[in-house]
């Protein structure tokens, strides 16, 4: 069985947002919310993988008939709600970037050490924004590979 392409670039989008979020000095360590919606998709993605194995390796039918419900249900679910998340982390990214950068309150690094400046804050969330969302759609095409695999093996 072959590999989903689309969930890798989604994985390494997922975690190029967490590294761009982290730089930014208005998000700091809430950016390590793209990197748990980045490992939970591939724990659920692992998971729905060997599902499908089980589905063609399956002697008996109660055992096929569960693991081919378990990969459907986890590749519409489990990715899409995934793929939900990572735009929620980008527009709560936005807020926390509009907040950072507010004259009157803001001004303030989220991280012990600064490592980018205010100025770059805003260029920073729009690049890792971007990110996720194209993360979210290729999520939505991962779980319709699995579901294509599903189908190949019944």
């Amino acid at each position: 069985m072959e590999q989903s392409r689309s969930f890798w670039a989604a994985f390494a989008l997922l975690c190029g947002s967490c590294a761009l979020g982290l730089a930014n000095p208005c998000v700091g360590v809430f950016a390590l919310i793209y990197l748990v919606i980045a490992l939970v998709a591939c724990a659920a993605y692992l998971v729905m993988r060997a599902d499908v194995r089980r589905v063609s390796s399956a002697a008996d039918e109660a055992s096929r008939d569960g693991a081919a419900r378990r990969a459907d249900a986890m590749s519409r679910a489990g990715l899409g709600f995934c793929s939900v998340f990572a735009v929620f982390a980008a527009v709560g990214t936005c807020v926390l970037t509009m907040l950072g950068l507010d004259p009157e309150r803001g001004g303030q690094a989220l991280l012990p050490v600064q490592l980018a400046p205010f100025d770059a804050a805003l260029d920073l969330w729009a690049l890792s924004a971007v990110m996720a969302v194209a993360a979210a759609v290729l999520l939505v095409s991962a779980g319709a590979d699995v579901r294509r695999w599903l189908r190949r093996v019944r």
